[in-house]
């Protein structure tokens, strides 16, 4: 039996077990969003006046003024579930057995008041563990802070496979090795350039493919 992992977030992975040995890790890279969703600012204040002369906004000329400008840093977190083809999670350490479809769902969820611009994510399936499953790829928008119910309710729109065509936001190619699917990229990612995504304020945006258990 090969043991499912419950979810991860960061660097999003899932760990299957056999025999209570470790075979693998299916390895995720998040570009520009990664870490827990966390907030930083930094204010800035501007220096001078208006043609060189000192005024009433900036006081004195030295910052102590009103003209401050405040930046803003969120850090959005992604998220890989596992859940049986019902769309239950699965706990931790669940059993799943060689040949069970299951689905592997990614998430992130943008906090923000802000549109989240473009951001590329890639996932790499362990050929050995799991086959994908062709014309799987699939992907919903719900409200930011959506549970999993919510989530796995929402209108999925199915994607093609291959990049091209207006839907393309997410594509999976053959990377080499073994024949079959298996590298995943969300975005404009290099050799494998999608359409860029963006995700709007207060909107979660998530993915979901199947793979077999092998």
């Amino acid at each position: 039996m090969l043991r499912a992992p419950p979810c991860a977030k960061n660097k999003a992975s899932a760990l299957i077990r056999k025999r209570r040995k470790a075979i693998a890790w299916l390895t995720l890279l998040c570009w520009f969003f990664t870490g827990p969703a966390s907030v930083h600012a930094a204010v800035n204040s501007a220096l001078g006046g208006i043609d060189g002369i000192n005024n009433g906004t900036l006081v004195g000329g030295d910052g102590t003024g009103t003209a401050q400008i405040e930046f803003i840093s969120v850090q959005l977190a992604l998220v890989k579930e596992a859940r049986d083809l019902a769309g239950t999670v699965f706990a931790s350490n669940a059993d799943v057995s060689p040949g069970q479809e299951i689905y592997f769902v990614l998430y992130v969820d943008n906090i923000t008041d802000f549109l989240a611009p473009q951001f590329t994510i890639e996932d790499a399936l362990n050929e050995t563990q799991f086959t994908y499953v062709p014309n799987s790829l699939e992907t919903t928008t719900v409200a930011s802070g959506s549970n999993a119910a919510a989530r796995w309710a929402g209108i999925w729109t199915p994607l093609t496979d291959a990049v091209g065509g207006p839907d393309d936001e997410a594509s999976i190619l053959d990377s080499g090795g073994p024949a079959g699917l298996d590298h995943l990229a969300i975005g404009d990612v290099t050799g494998q350039v999608n359409q860029p995504l963006q995700i709007p304020a207060q909107t979660q945006w998530a993915i979901r493919f199947r793979v077999t258990v092998n």
